[in-house]
């Protein structure tokens, strides 16, 4: 698991629940939260999180277009790349 990868489950982990429970991330990370019934409050603090924790911004179209947390994560990763290559 890569460094991306641990540090999402991490704040997925230590912010999300869906009804008082935490939220079961499977290791290939393909779950949506909407699907999951994240509500949509809990997904903009999220997006809100992830922001800070990787010194990203997400655009509107960005935060729609995210469906799993394995987007969320390649997403990331390219980020970082393109900052990298700059």
């Amino acid at each position: 698991m890569g460094n991306t990868e641990e540090r999402l489950i991490n704040l997925v982990s230590s912010n999300i629940e869906v009804d008082g429970q935490a939220l079961d991330i499977p290791s290939d990370l393909k779950v949506s939260l909407v699907n999951a019934g994240v509500s949509s409050m809990d997904i903009i603090a999220l997006a809100k999180l992830v922001s800070r924790e990787f010194d990203v911004e997400f655009t509107v179209e960005e935060c729609v277009s995210l469906r799993t947390l394995r987007e969320v994560v390649d997403f990331l990763d390219s980020k970082a790349a393109s900052a990298t290559n700059s």
